[in-house]
């Protein structure tokens, strides 16, 4: 009798508060589980945009380099038929700051018409505070000038420009605030940006300007 009682008893199975308990068990460790991935996956999500950004930042370094060094001193003719110096900055126009540079290659030497070595080129932030880069395929602009764009950095919240000049001076124009020479026609001899972004804070680099 005490042995059919103790069959019986193992067949029986688990009652509804055991499966209560260990449903309740289970829900518990998915919940911290999918907590734990949520977070893994938000950390990860934020480090690979971070990583972007700055691959971005180096990118948009780069090509301040292939400019800012290789800037020539060589007056322009734009759009209304004006001159325009071979550096310009302005905080208030379209274009932060605006120069001709020269090594631009033209594997296209059979292009009609053709064009210089020399370029015309821009950096600018749109609505979406986008730091962006425009060239001109001429130095001198006409009606119509054809130009392209190039998307270098997001999430940019500033962009702003220092220029030291060969009497060890810094200025935060060029020309040079205190500069009333309309013939002016110097280039600085070292050029510094400042950009600040949403995400990773203040990012510094100084340029040697060609002599």
């Amino acid at each position: 009798m005490n042995r059919r009682a103790r069959t019986n008893a193992g067949a029986h199975g688990f009652t509804l508060i055991e499966f209560i308990v260990a449903t309740a068990v289970l829900a518990i460790m998915s919940g911290v589980a999918y907590a734990g991935w949520f977070n893994v996956s938000r950390i990860a999500d934020r480090t690979q945009a971070n990583i972007d950004q700055f691959s971005d930042l180096q990118r948009t370094f780069y090509w301040f380099s292939e400019d800012f060094e290789q800037i020539v001193n060589r007056d322009s003719i734009d759009e209304l038929g004006g001159r325009r110096k071979s550096l310009e900055i302005s905080e208030a126009g379209e274009y932060l700051i605006r120069l001709t540079r020269g090594g631009w290659t033209n594997p296209a030497l059979l292009q009609m018409p053709p064009r210089s070595d020399l370029q015309q080129v821009a950096y600018y932030l749109d609505s979406d505070n986008r730091l962006l880069r425009r060239y001109w395929y001429h130095v001198d602009q006409f009606d119509g000038a054809t130009y392209r764009d190039r998307l270098l950095l997001e999430d940019v919240v500033g962009l702003t420009f220092r220029f030291y000049d060969a009497g060890g001076s810094w200025h935060t124009t060029w020309p040079p605030e205190d500069n009333v020479d309309e013939d002016f026609d110097q280039l600085p001899a070292a050029l510094e940006t400042t950009v600040e972004l949403g995400n990773l804070g203040s990012a510094v680099r100084l340029f040697v300007l060609p002599n």
